[in-house]
């Protein structure tokens, strides 16, 4: 018979296509179970009515009782033993549970007992022994520490040499002369007079960027000896760079080259967007200059910009000599302003001053303490609050380059805390109200014939003597250099440019005995 829907023959072991097929599968199973409930209903009925009567006063009645109990006492024993079989593995369970956990706890104070034991022998005499390390550690640490302040006391004497070595090379010396009831000094380096800041006016353009380029050359080298960098970056001359350069602390050491003060870079090879904005900011770093090509009186009159970068540069300059002075131990511009002035005499004191005979002092490191014998010593016998001792400071004891005595670390960033002068710009407002006074209280000044004399020799003498070069200046390129002098110095009582010591007799002999002479106007 076919399926009405999907037209399968019936009895196929084929999967179902529709309802109609599972239904004609599932029927012959119905009908079956069908068949099972109804004979199971039928057997129910036959038994019930044979229960009934047995239980009843049949005359089998004790009989079947008595089968009945002993069935139901047989099946209560079955169950007895089945229930004490499991009783008992579960006891057996529960037993080797409670050997296996008496097991573990043995081990574990086992292992506990051989901790304690060693927890004991461990602490056993521990302050004892920790002490003797910590000595054994403390003696390690101060041999290091005495090596240490040894290498660096060689390294000090070293630079103490070498720049001592330089600034006689380069002929930095003293000499003074008696002036009257007092001793003027003048310095000179390479035989030109070292220039005070003060007294600007009254020295030559040559003459002051002779000794200037000699300063900065001096200066840089120096600190290279002594591994320090210059707050004010100097830059000296060199190819396409013809004199010597200083920028300001704020604008120092970046990267980019800069030109030469009225000239421009040759075209660069790299025109990348980065390298273009370093060097725009780069370019407002103007340089300032440590030379003139005319005396000041003029300068400041021709060129006001110039004279002030110039006045900044020689300020910046001074500053820097201060500021090593300060770093080596020798405090410059404590008192007044006007000892930043001096760069004669603030190097000189600094490299030459010392005797170069002298043993140096030993300088220890700042956290060496006295040795104390370990007899006597307990453990806890130093305090941490004790606060080392600060040796003196001496030259190239500070510096940039080495890890002891590090100039700016905590120990050297408060030393130099204390110094007055931090920044220079003060400095330069001072310099330029003294030598703006002095221009304006030129006046007359009376010399003498050998006065104007020893004038002109000396002026030979300063042009023979420059390292860097220039042309004489006469008359019609910018006026005698006698127009120039004001009352507060001359030719003939100050220093001649190379150091030479005038005549006792024209020491003693005062202004204002033969004729007289008119500074140039303003």
């Amino acid at each position: 018979m076919q399926c009405e829907i999907c037209s399968r023959p019936q009895g196929l072991q084929l999967p179902f296509h529709c309802t109609t097929c599972a239904r004609s599968a599932l029927y012959g199973l119905r009908v079956e179970l069908g068949q099972t409930l109804l004979d199971n209903s039928s057997f129910v009925r036959q038994i019930n009515p044979i229960i009934a009567t047995a239980t009843g006063s049949a005359p089998g009645k004790n009989q079947n009782n008595g089968r009945l109990a002993l069935e139901e006492a047989s099946a209560k024993a079955e169950r007895s033993a089945e229930r004490t079989r499991e009783i008992s593995g579960h006891l057996q369970a529960l037993r080797k549970e409670i050997e296996d956990g008496k097991a573990d706890i043995a081990k574990r104070k086992a292992a506990l007992a051989q901790r304690r034991s060693d927890a004991s022998s461990a602490t056993h005499n521990l302050g004892a022994r920790r002490a003797a390390t910590l000595e054994t550690v403390e003696k390690g640490t101060k041999k290091l520490e005495y090596r240490w302040s040894s290498l660096h006391t060689k390294t000090v004497e070293s630079r103490v040499f070498l720049c001592r070595e330089a600034a006689n090379l380069y002929r930095l010396r003293q000499r003074r002369r008696k002036k009257g009831a007092s001793i003027k000094e003048d310095y000179t380096i390479g035989g030109v007079s070292i220039v005070d800041l003060r007294d600007l006016n009254n020295a030559s353009p040559v003459q002051i960027t002779a000794s200037l380029t000699n300063l900065a050359y001096l200066l840089l080298l120096t600190s290279h000896y002594l591994l320090l960098r210059l707050p004010a970056e100097i830059t000296l001359p060199r190819k396409d760079y013809p004199l010597p350069t200083i920028f300001s602390p704020a604008s120092s050491y970046l990267s980019n080259e800069v030109p030469f003060p009225g000239t421009s870079l040759p075209n660069s090879s790299n025109n990348s967007p980065s390298t273009s904005r370093t060097g725009d900011l780069r370019s407002q770093a103007r340089p300032r200059p440590l030379y003139i090509d005319k005396p000041l009186q003029i300068l400041v009159k021709d060129d006001p910009a110039t004279y002030a970068l110039f006045i900044e540069g020689v300020t910046f300059l001074a500053w820097d000599v201060a500021w090593v002075c300060r770093t080596q131990g020798l405090n410059i511009g404590g008192n007044s302003w006007e000892e930043v002035c001096a760069l004669g005499k603030n190097l000189w004191q600094l490299f030459i001053a010392p005797s170069p005979h002298a043993p140096l002092p030993r300088i220890p490191s700042s956290r060496e303490t006295p040795t104390i014998p370990s007899a006597m010593k307990s453990p806890r016998s130093a305090s941490p609050t004790t606060k080392p001792v600060r040796h003196p400071v001496t030259l190239g004891h500070y510096s940039h380059g080495t890890a002891h005595s590090f100039l700016n670390s905590a120990e050297g960033t408060d030393y130099m805390r204390g110094w007055k002068l931090s920044s220079p710009h003060k400095i330069i407002d001072k310099l330029k109200a003294s030598l703006s006074s002095e221009m304006g209280v030129a006046e007359w000044e009376y010399l003498d014939e050998k006065e104007w004399d020893e004038g002109a020799a000396t002026k030979a003498k300063d042009e023979d003597a420059v390292l860097v070069g220039g042309a004489r200046r006469t008359a019609k390129d910018g006026g005698d250099e006698r127009s120039s002098m004001t009352s507060r110095m001359t030719l003939g009582d100050e220093q001649d440019g190379t150091g030479n010591t005038p005549r006792d007799g024209d020491d003693a002999k005062g202004k204002g005995t033969s004729g007289w002479t008119k500074l140039k106007s303003r």
